[in-house]
């Protein structure tokens, strides 16, 4: 055949009409063949064909007399036929014309030596084939065959646009049945003219109760209330769908069990092909949650909804020059036109306003452009009125597909502005339920092998919404699950193919790791091997489930721990593994080294654990931040300000997006909390309140722990003074007496020494030492012990120690105070002690030491003790350790010799972390 560029066009559009009739390779049909012996028996020929042209082939529809389904293209004298402009092409002896004398049909077995052929043309005008005779003699067609042959191809082309209304009416049948039943939680009822309900979705039977059984042949008033039903608001709302097309309705209705719902419905009548009323459709959801949170905002839609009932939309038609040529006479009562001759052929753009008459040129572009152009606005009615408007503009097409009008269709939404998006929900429904759902739907065909077992499922519709929970593109449409995502669990398809064989709906719940989302998926059969199923996204609930059980884990787990390692592990681990992190872990801090201890951290599968001391500095510049107290929130280590300097030593350990929560206390950095991923992620609102949640918890346990443990030593501690007590009073009384010349002088000297010693007593008991003086600090302690003037010789450079360690040096100086009145210098009349301190650079760092020495002299004879008792541990290994010092006893016989070495800064320090070692 010629393939010039009009012939390969022409090719195009009957190849693309074949397709839409989908009539080609079907099966024979009675019809089509009744057609062909028709044909066959008034031409008075053997043989006649419906041939259709399909690019390299003539394929039959109906044949008689010719005993093939199809030929090539080569071979084909129809192709000829659909050329011409003659109702019926014909050839008396096909030997004798050049165009057929070498045809295979005629030179062939076939011995085809007649032709006569009737185009068969679609509306449109393209032809698709046409209706031939044949004869194997030359022949020709009375005036009357002609007339008849004629007739037999409308016929048959009457017969394939039946054939396709048909067929188009099935399809939407059966997709408009798959999204009502998918609608569940939408009521969808539809009614005959008297009321009665002819068909109930699985919506109505979640909402209301009853089963479509129960309800089918009832009347749709065992839904309203008693009130409702004697006020006659079942046949009032029947009559404004029948008067403005649609009802509008919110208001309180009655469930099967008796209770009441405040229900949203909208009610339109169902016309028949002649656009006579047969009966309504009524759309019903449950809304009682959002009427009882806010009453004010129900009483606003109630009033808004009750004018769109009253109202009827401002329907235009515009020429593709947005003139206009039609308004609707409803429309001209809510722009308040009284004469539409007085604005036809007026520009539509040009009664909008500012900015809305340049979204009404967009929108009229929009709709040229087959497209469908929507936008909010203000204009005038003809009355002088501005009021806002709500518009859609679609295009209007020919026989072509091509935009040949435009119609405009304008809401008055002034009132119901504030509800603009209840409005837009509810307007969209009516656009079409499959298209502005916002959950995902899908419907899919099962695939099975040839011994019945479930193996793939293949898309037949997906919406947008499901598209984009699912991340799958939007092609998905004839392609099967295991050619998207092949690594598919076997169960997702079980689970579907359960719900084809029992035809029971099931509903289950699906994680999308590639989106980190969850989805409640409702699942129902729709026929044959068909599945329809609904995507309701439930991501936040699922996570808020997940950190709320593992907020109740941590509680659980904390409380039977008692070692402070295990703790922050514990808290970590659980962190972690709630927030998909690749490290967690929670350490203890010292604020002015600006380091973080972890004495066990948490890192996912595969991921080296990152324990042990860290400087902050190493990995960023946000310590200042967290000294303050601020959450360090870093989305991406590679591009963070913060980081970006230092990522090349966190990408090798897993660590892209960061997390830290500061822990403080009396305003100092004490502990850390931190949560790493390996890839960016922004730190959402939830996931920071889990963090600090955890946190708090976790410093709680600790500091249950360090409460515990001071106690023991406290309780140790006053048993130990107590005993002291006795010993000191003992001393004292002895060295007064000693030097007393009479009575009353030792009466009053004792007497002041014992209220000194009490004093001391309460401070040393009462922790109120605070930053002091080492000089004050030193004299104050020992003033119980001062009965002579010489006793004590206190030397050193000023220097001021913070709170924990002047509690802590008080207590050592008590303690070896204690002992020397016991059994060192302070028991001897002539005994005397010699307190020294200077400040002198360490030999390795250079940072500033604190030696200072306990010098005893004039005691009797020193004799090592054999054993170590309470008050000698509690000097070298406790209190000296709460500021960082060192402390050496030194038992000489001519006196004890102490020695007390520290850090300047320990000594100064305000506090100290705990033991996370």
């Amino acid at each position: 055949m010629d393939h010039d560029d009009n012939s390969a066009g022409i090719e195009a559009h009957r190849r693309a009409a074949l397709a839409r009739y989908g009539i080609l390779d079907t099966e024979a049909e009675a019809d089509f063949d009744d057609i062909v012996k028709a044909a066959s028996a008034a031409c008075n020929v053997p043989i006649s064909l419906i041939s259709l042209l399909d690019g390299e082939r003539q394929w039959f529809k109906a044949e008689t007399g010719f005993g093939q389904r199809e030929t090539p293209i080569s071979s084909s004298i129809c192709r000829y036929a659909v050329r011409e402009q003659d109702a019926v092409f014909e050839i008396s002896d096909t030997t004798r014309d050049e165009r057929t004398a070498t045809n295979p049909l005629v030179t062939g077995d076939s011995h085809v030596r007649f032709y006569a052929g009737v185009p068969l043309q679609t509306a449109d005008g393209v032809t698709l084939g046409t209706l031939c005779v044949l004869d194997t003699k030359p022949n020709s067609l009375t005036p009357a065959q002609m007339l008849i042959l004629r007739t037999l191809a409308k016929q048959v082309m009457a017969l394939l646009d039946l054939r396709r209304a048909l067929e188009d009416r099935r399809e939407s049948d059966r997709l408009n049945k798959a999204i009502l039943e998918s609608a569940v939680d939408y009521g969808i009822i539809s009614m005959d003219l008297s009321g009665q309900v002819t068909s109930w979705n699985t919506g109505a039977e979640r909402v209301l109760g009853w089963t479509e059984a129960e309800m089918c042949g009832e009347y749709a008033h065992v839904f309203f209330t008693v009130e409702d039903v004697e006020n006659g608001l079942p046949e009032q709302e029947m009559g404004a769908a029948l008067m403005h097309g649609r009802a509008s309705d919110e208001r309180w209705h009655k469930r099967k069990d008796g209770s009441l719902f405040w229900g949203l419905g909208e009610m339109m009548p169902l016309r028949n092909e002649d656009g006579n009323p047969e009966g309504f459709i009524k759309i019903l959801r449950d809304r009682t949650e959002q009427r009882l949170a806010s009453q004010k905002q129900h009483n606003d839609a109630e009033f808004m909804r009750s004018v769109l009932a009253s109202s009827a939309d401002c329907i235009k038609v515009l020429d593709l020059d947005t003139r206009l040529t039609f308004m609707s006479e409803g429309g001209m009562r809510v722009m308040e036109v009284s004469d539409f001759n007085a604005i036809k052929n007026c520009p539509w753009p040009d009664f909008w306003q500012d900015q809305g008459h340049i979204q009404a040129r967009e929108a009229v572009a929009a709709a040229k452009a087959g497209r469908t152009g929507h936008f909010q606005g203000l204009a005038n009615t003809m009355a002088g009125n501005l009021r806002w408007w709500d518009v859609q503009v679609t295009p209007i097409l020919d026989a072509e597909g091509q935009p040949e009008r435009l119609l405009s269709v304008s809401r008055d939404i002034t009132v119901q502005k504030n509800a603009e998006q209840l409005i837009s929900a509810s307007e969209a429904r009516w656009r079409g339920l499959f298209t502005s759902m916002q959950e995902g739907f899908f419907l899919a065909e099962l695939i099975r092998d040839a011994a019945g077992r479930p193996l793939d499922y293949r898309f037949l519709e997906i919406n947008q919404a499901f598209a984009r929970q699912s991340g799958l593109p939007d092609d998905s449409v004839g392609r099967t699950i295991r050619e998207l995502v092949p690594d598919i669990e076997q169960w997702v398809i079980d689970r579907y193919a359960t719900v084809v064989d029992t035809g029971e709906p099931t509903l289950f719940e699906i994680t999308v790791a590639a989106l980190d989302r969850s989805f409640e998926v409702r699942a129902g059969h729709e026929s044959d091997q068909r599945f329809s199923c609904l995507f309701l996204d439930v991501t936040e609930r699922a996570q808020n489930e997940t950190r709320r059980l593992a907020i109740a884990e941590l509680g659980d787990r904390l409380r039977h721990l008692s070692d402070p390692v295990t703790i922050s592990f514990t808290a970590a681990e659980i962190v972690g593994r709630t927030l998909g992190l690749s490290h967690a872990g929670y350490g203890a801090v010292d604020q002015d080294r600006e380091t973080i201890l972890i004495g066990r951290g948490w890192s996912a599968q595969n991921i080296p654990r990152i324990d042990g001391l860290h400087h902050f500095r190493e990995y960023g510049s946000y310590i200042d931040e967290l000294k303050t107290g601020g959450t360090v929130l870093i989305e991406d280590v590679t591009s963070d300000p913060r980081t970006v300097a230092d990522a090349a030593s966190l990408i090798p350990i897993s660590i892209r997006s960061l997390l830290n929560l500061p822990v403080m206390e009396h305003g100092r950095f004490m502990a850390l909390l931190y949560a790493a991923k390996d890839v960016p992620h922004s730190w959402t609102t939830e996931e920071i309140g889990f963090v600090r949640n955890v946190a708090d918890r976790t410093r709680a346990a600790i500091a249950r722990i360090e409460a515990e443990a001071q106690q023991r030593v406290l309780n140790l501690e006053l048993s130990h003074r107590m005993k002291n007590m006795l010993a000191m009073v003992q001393s004292i009384a002895t060295q007064t007496m000693r030097n007393a010349t009479d009575i009353a002088t030792a009466k009053d000297v004792l007497a002041g020494r014992l209220i000194a010693l009490g004093k001391s007593h309460d401070l040393l008991l009462g922790g109120s030492l605070g930053d002091t003086p080492l000089k004050t600090l030193i004299e104050s302690t020992l003033e119980p012990h001062k009965d002579k003037p010489d006793r004590f010789a206190v030397r050193g450079p000023a220097l001021n120690v913070g709170a924990k360690a002047a509690m802590s040096l008080a207590l050592i100086l008590h303690e070896l105070a204690t002992n020397a009145a016991k059994y060192g210098a302070l028991s001897a009349a002539k005994g005397s002690i010699t307190i020294l301190w200077e400040i002198r650079p360490h030999e390795s760092d250079g940072s500033d030491r604190v030696l200072l020495r306990w010098v005893e002299a004039g005691g009797p004879p020193v004799q090592p003790p054999t054993r170590t008792g309470f008050g000698t541990r509690l000097i070298s290994r406790g209190l000296a350790g709460n500021f960082g010092g060192e402390v050496s006893l030194d038992y000489r016989m001519s006196g004890v010799v102490c020695t007390l070495e520290a850090s300047l800064k320990g000594l100064q320090a305000v506090d100290t972390p705990p033991d996370f070692h």
